[in-house]
């Protein structure tokens, strides 16, 4: 695997946004419902589950601490949802445009509209979807060991559990 710092602007995986506040037992909990969990707080997520449209990545590269920092924007179409999901690591998200909705084990869905950021802690069961009628514009930061995927899909149905662009 080559390590050189690099930029990229070719399309590239995942980008999926939530925000989180509950966690996890422990990443082995997760892990052990990979491709099995359908419901956040006893419900189906409302949205028609679909990758974001239109990504490319900003920045994608090994930083001097050895860890990989991916800098990537898309489009949640309206009607659309990610995959229920969570990040080993974390991340953040701003919408550039538009409003999205966001749906977290343990917590009252959020919505965010254009303008705002927010953190994704690691390990928590999510998703998030556009209820509005305009496209909504994201960018999602990741910082992972290399190597390490920054999304991790729980729903059946997805092609790739560790790359909701299908």
């Amino acid at each position: 695997m080559n390590m050189r710092p690099r930029m990229n602007t070719a399309r590239g995986s995942l980008l999926v946004p939530a925000v989180v506040v509950a966690v996890l037992a422990s990443p082995a909990t997760a892990r052990a419902e990979l491709g099995s969990t359908t419901t956040l707080n006893g419900s189906t997520p409302p949205g028609v589950m679909a990758p974001l449209s239109g990504i490319s990545v900003m920045l994608d590269t090994v930083q001097a601490d050895g860890n990989r920092l991916l800098i990537a924007q898309g489009v949640r179409k309206p009607g659309t949802r990610a995959p229920i999901h969570y990040h080993d690591f974390g991340g953040h998200t701003c919408v550039l445009s538009g409003t999205i909705t966001d749906f977290v084990e343990g917590q009252e869905p959020m919505t965010f509209p254009a303008g705002t950021c927010y953190e994704m802690p690691p390990r928590v069961a999510m998703t998030a979807a556009n209820l509005g009628s305009e496209d909504v514009r994201l960018i999602d930061t990741f910082t992972t060991p290399p190597g390490a995927p920054a999304i991790i899909v729980l729903e059946p149905g997805w092609p790739d559990l560790t790359d909701p662009t299908g």
